[in-house]
């Protein structure tokens, strides 16, 4: 498992492996550098996992918000994903902005899930979560 960081000023994102769920921890406030860090590190992290369809948890209690600049290109990171084989994600957020943003994209890229179904309280029970949803992926194909 390799750890990727970056940090600026105000905020750092910090993305890893671990089987086959990508996870990113979102700290303080997030920029445009930021993004372009977590998508470049994303497709690097993307090729460490073994599987054509995978997972994706944020663990990012800490994330205030995006900035709007910030929030158009996650979003196109986001659509990446889906396009990479992301079949489930998870999400641990506090920041009220941060949810709110989360579930705008999710509706945007067209995630079927309401956010509450997909917001928990640890990390552990985002990755029970995750892991329930690509063993059933796996399992209906």
């Amino acid at each position: 498992m390799s750890k990727y960081s970056f940090q600026t000023r105000c905020g750092k994102v910090t993305l890893w492996t671990e089987k086959n769920i990508l996870f990113a921890c979102f700290e303080g406030n997030i920029n445009e550098s930021m993004i372009h860090f977590f998508s470049r590190t994303m497709e690097q992290c993307r090729d460490e996992i073994a599987v054509p369809a995978w997972g994706y948890v944020s663990y990012s209690e800490k994330a205030i918000a995006a900035t709007p600049q910030a929030y158009d290109l996650l979003v196109n990171v986001a659509k990446r994903c889906l396009q990479l084989g992301c079949v489930s994600a998870g999400y641990v957020l506090n920041s009220a902005i941060a949810k709110r943003q989360m579930e705008k994209l999710r509706k945007e890229i067209g995630m079927p899930e309401p956010i509450e179904q997909v917001l928990f309280v640890d990390l552990d029970t985002a990755v029970e979560y995750v892991n329930q949803n690509l063993s059933f992926h796996y399992n209906a194909n």
